[in-house]
């Protein structure tokens, strides 16, 4: 059994790419089975120019106003990377003001990836619960739990507290 890691930092990387995976499947999967459902109920979805469906996309958002964990710019590459093998496109972002409906309609999935603190205002957060209860999918990595300890709705969407 050579292949099996041989550190704890390995093990971590490991564990951390299949826990992304996975997660990141699962939210896009969610996303396809609804759509399919709509799909049945009103028809075909609506097509590109190119005669194909909307590219699957996810948003990547790793804004800090705590601890800046060193990893984040390791966690876009690795989201990146499985976005090229699994077809869907990754914007990443420290930029909060792509919490608007506008621009959030445009994901299947978001994630927040080690952030810390208060990230959003009011308006950025009321426009977040409004894409995930519209069926948008969410993922929290490491330090998503350690975000926005004041929005009691994050909190539990999160499962944290």
């Amino acid at each position: 059994m050579t292949w099996l890691p041989s550190s704890t930092k390995q093990w971590l990387r490991l564990l951390t790419t299949a826990g992304t995976t996975a997660g990141l499947y699962a939210c896009l999967n969610t996303q396809k089975v609804a759509t399919q459902n709509t799909q049945t109920a009103a028809g075909p979805p609506a097509a590109t120019t190119a005669g194909t469906t909307t590219a699957r996309r996810v948003l990547v958002f790793s804004k800090t106003k705590g601890w800046k964990h060193t990893s984040i710019p390791f966690g876009n590459v690795a989201i990146q990377k499985l976005g090229r093998e699994n077809n869907f496109r990754v914007d990443t972002t420290k930029n909060a003001d792509y919490f608007n409906d506008d621009s959030l309609r445009h994901y299947q999935a978001v994630v927040f990836l080690s952030t810390t603190g208060n990230v959003l205002n009011p308006v950025q957060q009321a426009a977040f619960e409004r894409y995930i209860q519209a069926g948008g999918g969410y993922m929290g990595i490491h330090a998503a739990a350690d975000t926005e300890y004041d929005w009691p709705w994050y909190n539990k969407l999160v499962g944290a507290y």
